[in-house]
């Protein structure tokens, strides 16, 4: 059986040993190195190449979440999942716009936190119920409660900037959308500037609600 194998990336030392602890009950899992910082965690994923990084992003010398495309680049093979003690509605779309897999609470269940892993290792997203919940929530709260008005600005999109959104609401980068879809990567920031002027945001991760709610008109 081909395990999967797992950097653990938290200062907490109790709760890395609790996490190690939990993942030692599981045939298919490993944990082959813990990093108490984020520094640490990113010298440790390039020179392991894990399967999957179970990644607290508020640590000390912390990656943050523009870090995470370090993360992808010096261990490109290694899934993400995120741990956490907030599920604030943009920082999780934001942390799955930067390339994590996943994202779970530190006070989800521990049968919840395996079945993340698996699901993450296999390359699909994951967010509890209760992250996708508060998040949906806050974001309609946040962005332009008229489902009309939305649909106006949404048909002002080009043909082109609609296929930029696909990429970016797919998570991909500015430079992986540009060689996606043939182009610079000037002229994605371009398209970007224009969407987001024309659907009235601010952020790449409330294109993540707008095509949520572009299904439901």
């Amino acid at each position: 059986m081909e395990k999967i194998t797992i950097l653990i990336a938290d200062d907490n030392p109790a709760f890395r040993k609790s996490l190690r602890a939990l993942l030692a009950h599981e045939a298919d899992m490993v944990v082959v190195g813990e990093a108490t910082d984020g520094r640490e965690a990113l010298d440790l994923a390039e020179r392991l190449q894990p399967s999957l990084i179970l990644l607290d992003v508020v640590m000390p010398k912390a990656i943050g979440l523009e870090g995470l495309s370090r993360l992808r680049t010096k261990s490109p093979g290694t899934k993400v999942l995120i741990l956490s003690a907030y599920s604030g509605d943009e920082y999780v779309a934001e942390a799955l716009m930067y390339g994590g897999k996943g994202y779970i609470l530190k006070t989800a269940h521990p049968d919840e936190l395996i079945k993340a892993i698996r699901i993450t290792h296999s390359g699909d997203l994951w967010a509890g119920r209760r992250v996708v919940a508060k998040t949906l929530e806050g974001l309609l709260q946040k962005v332009h409660p008229e489902e009309d008005l939305l649909q106006d600005l949404r048909d002002e999109l080009t043909g082109r900037e609609r296929e930029v959104m696909k990429w970016v609401v797919l998570g991909q980068r500015n430079k992986e959308i540009a060689r996606q879809l043939g182009i610079s990567e000037e002229t994605v920031k371009t398209h970007l500037r224009n969407i987001f002027r024309k659907l009235q945001i601010t952020r790449r991760s409330q294109l993540i609600l707008q095509r949520y709610r572009g299904r439901r008109t």
